[in-house]
């Protein structure tokens, strides 16, 4: 039983790492890097967003794998509230991910004037950097007290 609980303390670690570069990153994402697509000029923009999106996908896809695949473990080994409610919250970030951002996204890649586009990501970046927000201090709160 002891060594269950230190495995499960050594996890603490990669998901504080893990959640805190999602949080970092989305904010950074909802702060500076969409609002600053509002100011590219329509003929610009679309040579810039299809180099930012294969980049960003290097940093963004590793964080959201990491995550999704330690919490997944930690539901099945460790099932605790916090840890149901951020796999729950993490396939939130999935779903507005890939079901709303992606196809978005792909929209901005063909549009001949990106700017209503644009603000539309910046609002429904909103959901996404309230959820990984949320995950971030679920776990900084479940950390104090596991400590």
């Amino acid at each position: 039983m002891e060594t269950d609980l230190l495995d499960f303390q050594i996890l603490l670690a990669p998901r504080l790492v893990l959640d805190t570069a999602a949080m970092i990153l989305v904010w950074l994402v909802q702060l500076v890097i969409y609002p600053a697509f509002l100011y590219f000029p329509n003929r610009v923009f679309r040579r810039w967003h299809t180099v930012y999106t294969q980049r960003v996908t290097y940093v963004v896809l590793p964080v959201m794998l990491g995550q999704l695949g330690l919490y997944c473990w930690l539901t099945l080994a460790h099932p605790s509230w916090d840890i149901v409610l951020n796999l729950v919250l993490t396939l939130a970030v999935w779903g507005t991910t890939f079901f709303r951002a992606v196809p978005l996204h792909g929209a901005l890649d063909q549009a001949e004037d990106h700017l209503p586009l644009s603000t539309k990501l910046v609002a429904l970046n909103w959901w996404r950097t309230g959820l990984w927000t949320t995950i971030w201090v679920v776990s900084i709160l479940a950390c104090f007290d596991a400590w």
